[in-house]
């Protein structure tokens, strides 16, 4: 455990068997007040690092406060052996009431994810639900939660807390913004060397990419001197980071593109399989299963961008499998993804 600020800890928690390596876990202490950011995956290996982050610090659950940034089993999946200690569970309604519906594993929450991979083309792949960690390894039972709104303070100590609006990687991902400190805990909205995972999230959020661009933009004119995020090493400079990003996805969009107007109508699957992937995989057969899961749902909200920018049309092909055209006949010069 360092201290990266006075009274606030990070913690490297391992992901075992997972690309992530860890999660940065974070603990606030300030005047006899205390708050942790996020937890792990629902594994005994990180409930042991967990427990002992919590007793070494001396930690006092059922005066503690647990914030989570969003519904991902990795920042989750401990929560309920939190709130079953007495401790306070704070989150956004919409990113908790997933989390609440995904413990049972025939609930709508999975038969979307489903119904997702089908229309991507992941159908015969014979992709299985136990090799998607978010199934895996989620909360083994629903928790009481505290909604919190952007907007909203939360107070530990010398710390003030604003709740602010990060959606993109999730629909409802939210951080931690101190303004006097310049401190923002940012969960999976920027993350050092890798890139958060922007995913199809079906029909009620249908450009998951371009809400993402568009925090993106928000955090990029916040005055920040510590990110804090949950994976990878720190980022130093925020604003940098964030033209990265864009750089990056702009590169994604042109390869999506470039797939659908050479081989138009065309699947996300085949999609997927045009782009490149920082993966050591030799073909798309190679992809270990929990990654083909990840991979479809980028290039899907990949598409989603392109079909809103008015560059791809997307019509239902047979087993309702989505397929995708575009009139082009070559790829724009300029940025897709501008900051």
């Amino acid at each position: 455990m360092i201290q990266v600020h006075e009274g606030i800890f990070l913690q490297e928690i391992p992901l075992p068997d997972n690309p992530l390596k860890f999660i940065n876990n974070y603990l606030v202490l300030s005047k006899g007040e205390s708050l942790t950011v996020d937890t792990a995956f629902n594994r005994p290996i990180c409930r042991e690092s967990m427990g002992k982050i919590l007793q070494d610090k001396a930690i006092d659950l059922s005066r503690h406060r647990l914030f989570l940034t969003h519904l991902h089993s990795d920042h989750t999946g401990l929560a309920a052996l939190f709130a079953d200690r007495g401790t306070e569970v704070l989150m956004g309604k919409a990113d908790g009431d997933y989390v609440n519906r995904s413990v049972d594993p025939q609930s709508a929450v999975w038969k979307a994810v489903v119904d997702e991979a089908i229309c991507e083309g992941l159908a015969r792949d014979r992709l299985a639900l136990e090799d998607h960690p978010g199934y895996a390894y989620r909360p083994e039972r629903g928790f009481p939660f505290t909604p919190v709104e952007p907007g909203e303070f939360i107070s530990v100590g010398d710390y003030h807390f604003e709740v602010v609006g990060l959606p993109g990687h999730t629909p409802g991902q939210q951080g931690l913004y101190d303004r006097g400190h310049k401190i923002l805990f940012c969960g999976d909205h920027i993350l050092g060397k890798i890139t958060p995972n922007i995913t199809g999230w079906g029909p009620g959020f249908p450009d998951p990419l371009g809400v993402y661009f568009d925090s993106l933009r928000r955090v990029y004119h916040m005055d920040i001197d510590l990110l804090l995020s949950s994976h990878r090493h720190l980022v130093k400079d925020h604003r940098e980071r964030i033209r990265t990003l864009f750089h990056h996805h702009d590169i994604r969009l042109k390869e999506a593109l470039a797939a659908v107007i050479k081989g138009g109508p065309i699947s996300c699957r085949d999609v997927v399989q045009a782009m490149h992937w920082d993966i050591r995989s030799k073909s798309w057969a190679d992809f270990p299963a929990s990654q083909k899961w990840f991979a479809a749902g980028e290039a899907h909200a990949h598409l989603d961008r392109l079909e809103a920018m008015g560059l791809v049309t997307k019509e239902e092909g047979e087993g309702g499998i989505f397929l995708y055209r575009s009139s082009l006949d070559r790829v724009p010069g300029e940025s897709l993804a501008r900051l």
